[in-house]
């Protein structure tokens, strides 16, 4: 299992099938620049973006928007970063500041409704 799989609190399959198996977080994207990516994995502090084409470097500190759906609504909070690995394998694996705290807290709602949400999923 990866670091960014621990941080996560997965068991090891739930945490790494989203981002071995290709598909996105359902329901989360983040905006660097203009330019919007899909999150393959989302952490309490870190996230990763695969594929990434953009042009940050490692150990580069950079702004964002992390928009995430909690209940049929959609939020949006800034937030500050940098990148911690960069790879063609991985993407970009990246760890950021804690956001405003009406932000953090829609952020660990949305990360409970998923693991819930993973949970469901194993038991069938």
């Amino acid at each position: 299992m990866s670091w960014l799989g621990k941080m996560i609190g997965g068991n090891g399959a739930a945490a790494t099938e989203v981002g071995r198996g290709g598909s996105l977080v359902a329901g989360a994207k983040l905006i660097i620049g203009r330019q919007e990516y899909g999150l393959a994995e989302l952490g309490v502090r870190t996230f990763r973006i695969h594929p990434y084409s953009g042009e940050l470097i490692w150990k580069q500190n950079f702004s964002f928007n992390l928009v995430i759906t909690v209940d049929k609504e959609e939020h949006t909070g800034a937030g500050f970063g940098v990148v911690r690995e960069l790879s063609d394998k991985r993407g970009l694996v990246a760890q950021f500041a804690p956001p405003q705290p009406v932000f953090d807290k829609k952020l660990m709602e949305f990360l409970a409704q998923r693991r819930l949400a993973q949970k469901t999923v194993k038991r069938r």
